[in-house]
């Protein structure tokens, strides 16, 4: 971490002979909500009072600079919509402080869509099985216990679609199951 914050004020005191390096528009679309949120609470976590003098961030303070480039260093690692879902999530579950940059990690990392072992793994997905339901003659008796009837007979035929609540409840009906 001390790296990553050592080449973000680096590129802040450098301004003035090279162009200085931006945050992406996710990480400053960030600070402006959390900004808005939080108010000045959030911008005093990284005002040094030292100011840039010249160049395009002429008047700006160092240190909320340098903050923007380190959060931007370290949430690169995630899409756009995950960072925007997280400041969502702080601000609901930590509505009277600003969050830390780790705090919001931690958040960003948890709404990240979650790979299966064998995407990891790169295997191939097998397909989804297909199951189609039986039809099995049975001889209707016409006293109220047909669909019972057709049940087990589909289940006795090897049908994988009569589930094992179904099957009890119609061998119930037939006086078969426990009752």
């Amino acid at each position: 971490m001390k790296n990553i914050a050592h080449i973000a004020a680096q590129s802040v005191h450098q301004a003035q002979e090279r162009a200085p390096r931006e945050a992406s528009p996710t990480t400053r679309k960030l600070f402006m909500v959390l900004h808005g949120a939080y108010g000045n609470q959030f911008l005093a976590k990284f005002n040094t009072g030292q100011l840039v003098e010249g160049g395009p961030n002429d008047g700006k303070d160092k240190g909320f600079l340098t903050a923007m480039l380190v959060w931007d260093a370290e949430l690169d690692r995630f899409p756009g919509d995950v960072v925007e879902a997280a400041a969502r999530r702080v601000q609901t579950e930590s509505p009277n402080f600003a969050p830390t940059l780790p705090m919001l990690v931690t958040v960003c990392e948890a709404l990240m869509p979650r790979k299966t072992h064998a995407e990891l793994a790169g295997l191939a997905l097998l397909p989804p099985p297909t199951l189609t339901r039986m039809e099995v003659p049975i001889q209707a008796m016409g006293d109220g216990r047909d669909w019972a009837r057709k049940i087990k007979a589909r289940a006795e035929a090897g049908d994988k679609t009569v589930t094992y609540g179904v099957l009890r409840s119609a061998l119930q009906a037939l006086g078969e199951g426990k009752q």
